[in-house]
Formats: C-alpha cells, structure tokens, sequence
C-alpha cells in the first residue's frame, strides 16, 4: 500500500507545476501583463558585444555612425521624391519600411520561437527591437542561399508543433497568395527586403523573475527570402530576425493584444548604469506597465501607413528660455516631410535645421556664461557638433536643461545626462559634447527625430488604444 504522505506529495508538488505553468505559459489567456527584458548593444549579454572592448570615445562615434545609418534610410521613408523612386520597383508600396542594414538598432532581445518535443521546447534567436517596423520575422530552414549567415541554426518551421501558416482563404489584405499559402514582403529603404510565409506561431519570452511567458497564435514572418542584408558580414553574427513594435497591423504589441491591451513601456539607462551592470531593463507589455504618478501625456500620430510614431512638438526651451522658432517647421507635412518622430532605433537625436542653429547658439550662450574654465573646440569630436573642453579648474562643467515641448501642454524636460556626454578630448583633457545633431532638408527632409538618449532616465509609454504617448522622469537604474 502507498505511503498517503507520499501520495499527498506527490499531489502537491504537481499542483504545483500545473498552477505555475498555467500562471507562466498561458498569460494570454489570463490577461495579465509580461515583461521582457531588454538588452543594450553595448551590454555583456548583447549578441554583437565584442570582447576586443572599444574605448569610450569608439563606442561614442559607433553610435553617432548608427544614428546617422539609421535616420538617412528612414529619409527615404519620408521623401516623397526618393520614396516614389523607391517604391516604383515593387508591388506592394506600402510596405517600405526602415533601414535594416546590419541591423543598427540600440536595444535587442531574445525570443523563444515554436513548440518542440524533442530537447529544448522552443528555439531561441535574438531580434532586433525595432519601433519603426510592424513585422515580427526570422530566418527559416529552407531559405538556402537566399539566407544571411547566421551562428545560430535556422528556424525548423515544420518542425514546430504550434507553426501554423496562413491558407490562401485568410491571407491579409497585404499579403499575396501563393500555391501553397500566404506570403508577406518587406522591403527596406537601404533596399534589403524579406520575403516571408505568413504564419501564426508561439512565442516565449523570459518574464521578470525568471517567469516564462507564451504568447500564443503570435503573427509571424518566417523569413524565406533575405536579400540584401549585411548582417551575414560577421562570422560571429547572432541576429535572425526583427520584433516588430511599431504601427500596424502585424505589430506585435498589436497581435498580442489580449495581454497587451495595446500598451508597452520602457526606461532606459544612462550608459553610466548600464557599465555599473545594474537592475536590468525590461520592455513591458499590459498590466505590467508600471505607470508613476504625474506622467504627462501627449498625442501619438501615424502618417498613413508608416510604421514610426509621429508626436505633435510646438518647440525647445534652453534653461527655460524658449528658441525663438515658428512651431510650424515641425510640423508633418501633407506629403510626409518633416514632424518629429520618437525612435528608439537611433542612439541620438535630430533637429531640423531651422531650429538647430538657434539651438546649438542657446546652449553655447549658457555654457559660455556659466563657466571660465572652458574653451569651445574648433574641430569637435566624436562626430558632434558642439564640444568644450576643460582647460582649468574647476572639475565641474555647467550645461543647460533642454526642454521639448509637445502638443496638450506636455513638456519633456531632458536632463543634462541624456543631452551631454563626457569624455576626454584627443589632447587629453576632459571635454564635455552635445548629443544633437541637425536634420537637413537634403539628407533628412526636415525630420526631427527624438532618440534614445534623450529618452534615458523617463518611463516612456506607448498607449495605443487611445493614440498617447505618455511620461515621465525616473531613474532606470532602480527596478526597472
């Protein structure tokens, strides 16, 4: 006869398991929300750190490089002359999306892709977080030569017990139809392009506190045709595919929208945290979204069918004083030019030339009359275009606050940590640089562009339900 202790155990312990899986495994079901966590490209556990660590001042002129990648493709994207020229050679206009080469984007994370009986239940890739694409895709078996080299093994679709591509009947409307099934197409403004079967597939994700999540019924891209892409450049490259945050209708924030409930947060750390390896960084989803009191809150926009999120800015302060600006040359105009979009796939951000000159002679004037123990550079570096450097005591070099002030009276104050960066100049001495850059009519077709720097140090919310972005301070080196 069996020991009762035993049995009641043994009963016990698989409560247990079942309790935990279900809380873990089927959150979608539940409605609850999941965090996931973020990681830095610089960070340790980033999947294109490089153990050759580059000095500070190369880390500097990396991310102004990536920025400017970043944001000349997305002029493409916003020209209605290069653009037209661009969409001329495919089917499917809309679908032009942003930049993708080498995958220059800050912040990446890694997902847990299909269902498998056999070793490890799903197969892990690391994505590249992307606020100005829709599409959630990787590459799969079967590509063949049309792949870009990746360490990790392709994606074995058919393998998966949970992949589940699109029949002809429910293709989406963007979606062509093929013999055997849905295909989607995205094409890139450097000209890289994806060609993908339509599918639903189960994501994992490891949640806060070691929690796993799934997402089940996710819309998925398996990648079937990559052309174009540079990552294959890198023998050590680990980046398979892309997570989709931005507007449409493939968004994943958008198709996980029963755990979701169309709301995603982030705080991003200053690079002094980050080095400090501190409490990690999370991209929350739903009722995880942790939401501070006195955020304020401001219109989110989406210009037909751009993925990028436009908001509605009125102006720039300098220590309070505002620039003497027409808020009009912000504004998007009625062919897609200018605006201000907010991305956290550029390291810094950008200001459109009618404004940046006024801009960069406000913060030298505060400079300049706050401190004698500084001289402004003749050839800045880092690839900036405003830097100072110390020439005499004291240590301390004062900067300004810079304020942007968007539409519904909500005003993004930037402390100096997420505007300035401090280095040491070729000669040696400290040098303290500016972390704007200008937009350009010719190179950037008057776009202003809100970075991820100067978005460090704020709880950030994207609400789409109700088309707001909301925010406020915080210090993202606590729990974040």
């Amino acid at each position: 006869m069996a020991n009762p202790l035993l049995q009641f155990f043994l009963v016990s312990l698989l409560f247990l398991i079942v309790n935990n899986f279900l809380q873990s495994s089927h959150a979608t079901k539940n409605h609850i929300g999941f965090s996931l966590k973020m990681i830095h490209r610089d960070s340790p556990e980033s999947p294109i750190h490089r153990t050759n660590n580059l000095t500070e001042n190369k880390k500097w002129e990396e991310h102004i490089r990536l920025s400017n990648s970043r944001v000349k493709s997305l002029t493409r994207l916003h020209g209605t002359k290069n653009t037209s020229s661009l969409k001329s050679r495919h089917i499917n206009d809309w679908i032009i999306r942003p930049s993708l080469g080498q995958m220059d984007l800050v912040y990446y994370v890694q997902v847990g892709i299909g269902t498998f009986n056999e070793g490890p239940r799903y197969k892990t890739y690391y994505l590249g977080l992307d606020t100005g694409s829709d599409l959630t895709w990787t590459q799969c078996e079967g590509c063949g030569e049309n792949c870009f080299h990746q360490v990790d093994p392709l994606f074995p679709a058919s393998q998966s017990q949970s992949y589940k591509p699109l029949p002809c009947e429910h293709c989406p409307s963007s979606a062509q139809c093929q013999s055997d099934g849905c295909r989607l197409e995205r094409v890139y403004s450097d000209d890289s392009s994806v060609l993908a079967i339509a599918a639903l597939e189960t994501l994992t994700f490891q949640s806060e506190y070691d929690q796993y999540v799934a997402v089940f019924n996710a819309f998925f891209g398996c990648g079937i045709n990559m052309q174009n892409f540079k990552e294959g450049s890198r023998d050590d490259n680990k980046i398979s595919g892309l997570l989709g945050m931005g507007y449409g209708d493939f968004s994943f924030w958008n198709r996980a929208d029963s755990v979701s409930k169309g709301r995603f947060s982030y705080c991003l750390q200053l690079p002094s945290a980050q080095a400090a390896g501190g409490s990690p960084m999370f991209l929350r989803f739903g009722t995880d979204v942790v939401e501070p009191s006195g955020m304020k809150s401001t219109p989110l926009q989406q210009f037909q069918d751009r993925s990028t999120y436009y908001l509605i800015l009125e102006g720039i302060s300098v220590s309070n004083q505002r620039l003497d600006v027409d808020p009009s040359v912000f504004q998007l105009a009625a062919d897609g030019r200018g605006g201000c979009i907010i991305d956290s796939g550029a390291a810094t951000s950008y200001i459109v030339t009618e404004a940046y000159g006024k801009f960069l002679d406000a913060v030298s004037n505060v400079i300049e009359t706050s401190n004698h123990n500084v001289r402004k550079m003749d050839q800045p570096e880092l690839g900036l275009r405003l830097c100072y450097e110390r020439i005499a005591d004291p240590i301390n070099i004062n900067v300004p606050i810079v304020t942007y002030h968007f539409a519904n009276n909500a005003d993004l104050v930037i402390p100096p940590p997420a505007s300035f960066v401090i280095s040491q100049a070729s000669s040696g001495n400290a040098m303290v640089c500016l972390m704007y850059l200008e937009s350009t009519q010719e190179e950037h077709n008057s776009v202003t562009y809100l970075g991820a720097y100067q978005q460090m140090n704020q709880r950030i919310i994207y609400d789409n339900h109700v088309g707001q972005l909301l925010f406020a301070q915080a210090d993202c080196s606590m729990a974040n």
